[in-house]
This record gives structure tokens, sequence and C-alpha cells, in this order.
């Protein structure tokens, strides 16, 4: 079996190689080692998820940076602007 050096495996890596690690343990019949990796699947799922709600996270922050930006630009370019629902006031 050929190392990696610590960090240089991929979710999916980790969790193919700890699908073999895991039926090696219950092919010997070692329950405990078995259950180790599943917990361990499980906490490398969840930080696949967190990674994927931070990339979103992300995404929505530029989307709102991006839309906000463009409304101060546009508002720039108006002269006069007033909250929805301010009264018109004549000049």
């Amino acid at each position: 079996m050929v190392r990696k050096k610590a960090g240089a495996y991929s979710f999916t890596e980790s969790l193919e190689m700890l699908n073999r690690l895991q039926q090696m343990a219950v092919d010997e019949g070692n329950i405990n080692l078995a259950l180790k990796a599943e917990e361990l699947k499980c906490k490398i799922a969840a930080l696949m998820a967190d990674k994927d709600n931070t990339q979103s996270a992300e995404n929505l922050t530029k989307i709102l940076v991006d839309f906000i930006n463009d409304k101060q630009h546009d508002s720039k370019n108006t002269g006069d602007i007033r909250a929805a629902d301010a009264p018109e006031i004549p000049i």
C-alpha cells in the first residue's frame, strides 16, 4: 500500500479507504474496528457537508455584495432617491 502525505487524501479517497478498512474489519469479525471506521466515515461526511455549506455561504455572500455594489452604482446615477414609502415632495 502506498502512503500519501498527511492531508493529501481527498474526501472521496478517504471514504473509499475507510470502506475497504471497514470491510476488512467485518471480514475478520472485528466489530469495534468496523464501528470506528463507520464513525470516521460519518465525520468525513460532516466535514464534506460543512465545506459545501461554507462554499454556498461564500457564493451567497458574493452574490449579495455584487447586488449591493450594483445598487450603489445605480444610485449614484440617479438624481433623486427616496424610500419607496416616502411621499413625493413637489419641487
